[in-house]
């Protein structure tokens, strides 16, 4: 009688398995992060078929202290991974990502769509002739992990993607008798690099201003969510806003998952009206904030709806309530604008003022806001400044009377000026509290803009009236256009004094400078030397001159209310200068433009006029020293993987000079 064969894999050691022995197999997982350190102690479960019917225990353990697991004595099937959930999760929060970034994954595969990425743990991998994969916590875990106020049905879509999550990694039998090195990914999320500092921080400034300028977003609420709560949880890429014209990187560094962002709300009083109460023509207040474990941002829109120049132009001074300040007086419209929010999303604010309160002053709140936003921004920082809030503002008008500003000085309050951008000039600094104000109503709020707008030159013409001043709060961030002047005299008789006349003109280089004058008095260690030479070579009196407190400084171009838009002229120059100080190699467009400004102050430094060559020396005195406000962003944890991210993706903009 024929003898029966019995074959135990393609290549079998024996092709009678009833008198010899079947080939048994092995396999080695590492286990490691994404700076390839062993990821230890693991609790993990390896089963193929013959478990999974019963004829064999599971192959249990944990990993071992180089991260590895090896199991002999396999069968030739194909072998599943899983590892404890919860285990995982929490360990896998503890470790930072590398700073590259792999591809977004296909939504059917799950796997990277672009093969040309390899992280250094693949090369390293590869080198040594193992297999590398890359896999997220999602892909190893046996169940679903505890997610700290996770309420949503579905598990974070990056770190567990559909078809691919909770059902183990799958090792080939053709993937036996050899090692595996599984890189995971880190379960992290990104957040804003924002610093609680009272010194000026350029992240704080470029991050704080994408977020005032993210207020006026298209879709509210949809793209405040998207931003926030998806695409600070996509760990391919650093989040960016990409809406026209903006298309902008945010500086981000990455945090363990329960750090993450977990409320994103965008409020619009035009969205919850009280029965018959509110002011239609007026009912245009919009804001977003939002929070993680470390701080609470609060944005606030501008002017950007017919209702909000209403706003802008009701200037009447009222008198401030004892909330905001413990004298003098706001700007009406403002102040209208304010109530109406505080009415309309009383509760949300309630909520506010309650999560700063239980978080024992860990989480810190940042406000921000372009223009009519960051009066409405100020104001709100009034009410909170008990807590010491930083708030950045961009294009800001003028909101309190001198008397109010003296209350608040627990406010850090940096406040950009682009150029000779008009709004930051109005309402002027001058005595609005004039008989038209009172005399006709919302009129008259009209009137006594123009009544104001015409006496500006001189605003001396309204000394005579009694009342108060606004002025302007913070210290001034200034992005200033200078130009060179040169000057010569012609005389039509020689040696004749009476027929000589001076002439001059403007030379046709212009810079644009980023100019932070809080920098000469700085408490940064780093910037002393940079300090003192700029005391020693200029003194105190000037810096004043040039930088009044509580006004705007004398530009070298009238006003121009061009120059105020968020996206296309503030935003971009945050931009640039954070690109430039991020990756000081780079050529750039604006370095040659100010090294060409330079050269021609050089050149005509015999006929300049003195006193505006000396202020040309001290404003590019100051931009040499603006590196050092990226100083608390290099020691940040995580800081110069952050920068260095940034200048990978982000780009130069075009600078309108």
């Amino acid at each position: 009688m024929h003898k029966p064969t019995a074959y135990t894999s393609l290549k079998p050691k024996c092709p009678d398995a009833f008198t010899c022995g079947q080939k048994e197999y092995w396999v080695e997982i590492q286990l490691v992060d994404e700076a390839g350190k062993p990821v230890s102690a693991l609790p993990y479960t390896l089963e193929n078929e013959a478990t999974r019917s019963g004829h064999l225990p599971a192959y249990k353990g944990s990993s071992d202290g180089e991260g590895l697991i090896r199991v002999t004595s396999l069968h030739w099937l194909d072998l599943t991974l899983t590892v404890e959930a919860q285990p995982l999760a929490d360990e896998m929060q503890q470790r930072p990502l590398a700073i590259s970034r792999p591809p977004r994954r296909s939504a059917t595969a799950g796997r990277p769509i672009a093969n040309s990425w390899r992280s250094n743990v693949q090369i390293s991998a590869e080198q040594k002739g193992y297999l590398h994969h890359y896999v997220t916590i999602g892909e190893l875990c046996d169940s679903a992990p505890q997610i700290d106020k996770w309420e949503a049905k579905q598990l974070p879509q990056f770190h567990f993607p559909e078809g691919k999550s909770l059902k183990g990694f799958e090792l080939t039998r053709e993937q036996l008798d050899k090692r595996h090195v599984i890189e995971i990914c880190p379960f992290r999320a990104w957040v804003l690099v924002l610093h609680d500092t009272k010194e000026y921080s350029l992240a704080n400034g470029y991050n704080l201003g994408l977020m005032a300028d993210m207020a006026y977003a298209k879709g509210g609420d949809s793209v405040i969510k998207q931003f926030f709560l998806e695409k600070c949880q996509d760990l391919s890429t650093t989040p960016g806003y990409e809406e026209y014209p903006s298309y902008v990187r945010a500086l981000t560094v990455d945090v363990p998952f329960s750090q993450r962002y977990t409320s994103a709300e965008f409020l619009d009083s035009s969205d919850k009206k009280d029965s018959g109460k509110g002011q239609p023509l007026l009912d245009s207040t919009q804001l977003f904030y939002v929070e993680c474990a470390g701080h609470l941002v609060v944005a606030w829109r501008g002017t950007q709806e017919g209702a909000d120049w209403l706003t802008d132009a009701s200037f009447i001074p009222v008198p401030c309530p004892p909330e905001l300040a413990k004298a003098g007086s706001i700007h009406g419209g403002f102040y209208d604008a304010y109530k109406l929010a505080q009415e309309r999303f009383n509760e949300k604010f309630a909520q506010i003022k309650k999560s700063l309160s239980e978080a024992n002053e860990i989480k810190k709140l940042f406000i921000c806001g372009h223009s009519l936003g960051g009066a409405l921004g100020l104001t709100y920082a009034a009410e909170m400044k008990a807590g010491e809030p930083i708030i950045y503002t961009y294009g800001m008008p003028r909101t309190f009377t001198a008397d109010a500003i003296g209350s608040l000085y627990p406010i850090t309050h940096y406040r950009h000026v682009n150029d000779a951008d008009t709004i930051p000039s109005v309402p002027f600094d001058a005595n609005l509290d004039n008989w038209l104000y009172g005399k006709f109503g919302y009129l008259g709020n009209t009137l006594g803009f123009f009544w104001a707008l015409l006496a500006e030159i001189p605003t001396q013409m309204l000394g005579g009236y009694i009342g108060e001043h606004y002025w302007h709060h913070g210290k001034p961030v200034v992005f200033f256009r200078t130009a060179q002047s040169v000057s010569y005299e012609e005389c039509r008789v020689m040696m004749n004094p009476n027929t000589c006349r001076r002439y001059s003109y403007r030379l046709p280089i212009k810079a644009k400078l980023f100019l932070v004058p809080s920098l000469s008095e700085s408490e940064n260690q780093q910037a002393k030397q940079a300090q003192e030479r700029l005391v020693k070579a200029y003194p105190v009196d000037d810096m004043q001159r040039l930088f009044p407190r509580n006004t705007n400084p004398s530009f070298d171009h009238l006003t121009n209310p061009m120059r105020h838009s968020m996206a296309s002229e503030y935003l971009p120059f945050l931009n640039n200068q954070l690109l430039e100080l991020a990756w000081p190699q780079l050529a750039m467009q604006r370095k040659k433009n100010r090294e060409a400004f330079k050269q021609q102050m050089k050149k005509y430094a015999m006929q300049a006029p003195e006193e505006e060559l000396m202020r040309n020396k001290i404003f590019l005195d100051l931009q040499s020293m603006l590196s050092t406000t990226l100083d608390i962003t290099h020691k940040l944890p995580g800081g110069e993987n952050a920068l260095t991210r940034f200048k990978s993706e982000a780009e130069e903009k075009v600078e309108i000079i």
